[in-house]
């Protein structure tokens, strides 16, 4: 069942007073959700790589949002030194933020791979960048802060066994599944961690209408086109498992998901997250690089 948007948002709590950060917030379901926390009263800091883009969809949502602060960080999650860099603005001037949404992410077609840092760019970006976020971020914070991870639910599908995040050997779509688990195995790590300021969300988005099938064989992309533009949902739906995860009356270490089958759209809830999705050594392959 497909949710009403505004309906769903105005059921949820105010977030006025409360500072939300969102790594890649200018476009997608990022963007969605920045501007669904802005509707509920929130300032906003919007993590970005493209500044003149950043800059761009705050003076858009500047002059619709008069009286709530919106800031532009730069930050690459491909770059560890971007990322620390990003690390020392929210330290001095955002470290009163009550939500981080790591939602940056890129998946790079089969004509287009690269490397970074000797590993695959998806891969690193995906999941080392934000392993390297945290850990450079959470040490140094004091005071209650919600984490939210933004998943996908192809982290639940079969994994190639590699030993190493540094194996180039891999399809497109596989180095995205492997990044998007190790997403969940971050996941997991922090919210088995005692710490009564911090909590930690995963949220999965449901299918949203991308192109993600184009690297698949032929008529298997086209007809993956075909059913995503059927069945699958706005980006403004899908940000609403992020919203959630900002509920004081949501539970420490949800994961969160759309309803219906196959969590693929509708509105979100709160679901066990699943023991063999855990991945303890793919965590271990981040702390080991």
């Amino acid at each position: 069942m497909r949710v009403n948007v505004k309906k769903y948002l105005e059921q949820l709590q105010q977030l006025n007073g409360k500072k939300i950060i969102v790594t890649g917030g200018t476009s997608g379901i990022g963007l969605s959700i920045v501007k669904e926390v802005l509707f509920k009263g929130a300032d906003v800091v919007i993590m970005a790589r493209n500044l003149t883009k950043a800059n761009e969809v705050k003076e858009k949502l500047q002059a619709e949002y008069k009286d709530q602060y919106i800031d532009i960080v730069e930050y690459d999650q491909s770059d560890d030194q971007s990322i620390i860099n990003a690390v020392d603005v929210i330290l001095k001037k955002h470290q009163d933020f009550y939500a981080l949404v790591m939602n940056a992410g890129v998946f790079q077609n089969k004509h287009k791979q690269s490397l970074k840092d000797d590993m695959c760019l998806t891969i690193k970006t995906n999941y080392v960048g934000v392993g390297v976020l945290l850990n450079n971020l959470l040490p140094k914070l004091t005071g209650e802060h919600r984490f939210i991870f933004q998943g996908s639910l192809v982290a639940g599908w079969h994994n190639k066994k590699i030993n190493s995040l540094k194996d180039k050997n891999l399809s497109a779509f596989q180095q995205y599944i492997i990044s998007k688990s190790g997403v969940e195995a971050l996941f997991y790590h922090y919210s088995t961690i005692e710490n009564t300021d911090f909590a930690f969300y995963l949220v999965e988005p449901g299918i949203t209408s991308t192109d993600i099938t184009r690297d698949f064989p032929g008529f298997i992309h086209y007809a993956g086109k075909i059913f995503l533009k059927v069945f699958s949902h706005s980006n403004d739906r899908a940000a609403l498992t992020a919203l959630l995860a900002m509920q004081d009356k949501t539970k420490k270490n949800s994961f969160i998901v759309p309803r219906g089958l196959g969590t693929m759209m509708g509105s979100p809830k709160i679901k066990k997250f699943p023991k063999k999705r855990e991945r303890p050594g793919l965590y271990e392959m981040f702390i080991n690089i």
